[in-house]
């Protein structure tokens, strides 16, 4: 079976293809800035029906990450990059969360936003991101399941672990076929990429 790629990126669908976690995938000083990073990538592969993702610099070392779908239908997100080891990811948490508006309020009091972690593993000429495999964690954790602390709702994962043994767990499994899917490239729609990395 086809793991799945960044190709897939609706809002409704990156949720259900990453992992959420309820702690950062990162600690204040593995994060870092690069102004490759800053502008709008559309989906290299998608021609129909594209999701546009706009970056842009904020003045505290992160990102206003702003993801567009057909329809016009929109999410932002607080976007921070950072460094383990020689591995450049983004960790990724809605700034807002919009419930039906049909439901009770006290059952969007019961949500909570969680980060999501993608690998990037180039700025240019593409950009290209990677999804956590959520088939590949969901079975390595039957066959593990102290492996790292979580809960499992039906079969929706939450990482419960702390952002030291997720770091740890990410770098144990950063190899081909394990926790990061083959992901896919997006495209700059900016006229101009900076020269500089940083």
């Amino acid at each position: 079976m086809k793991k799945p790629t960044l190709l897939l990126l609706g809002i409704a669908v990156l949720i259900c293809s990453c992992v959420p976690s309820v702690n950062p995938f990162y600690f204040p000083k593995d994060v870092i800035t690069d102004s490759r990073l800053v502008g709008e990538w559309l989906e290299a592969d998608n021609k129909d029906n594209p999701s546009n993702w706009k970056f842009e610099a904020t003045e505290t070392n992160s990102y206003k990450l702003t993801v567009t779908e057909e329809k016009d239908k929109k999410g932002e997100f607080d976007a921070h990059l950072f460094k383990l080891g020689k591995e450049s990811f983004l960790d990724i948490m809605p700034t807002t969360c919009d419930y039906a508006t049909n439901q009770a309020s006290l059952v969007g009091a019961a949500m909570i936003p969680g980060h999501l972690l993608i690998r990037v593993s180039q700025f240019e000429p593409t950009l290209h991101l990677a999804l956590c495999d959520p088939d590949w964690l969901r079975k390595y954790l039957d066959q593990h399941p102290k492996a790292i602390a979580h809960r499992t709702e039906e079969d929706f994962i939450v990482l419960t672990a702390d952002t030291s043994n997720l770091q740890k767990f990410v770098l144990k499994h950063l190899g081909k076929g394990e926790l990061f899917s083959e992901g896919g490239d997006m495209i700059r729609q900016t006229n101009s990429i900076p020269a500089s990395g940083k």
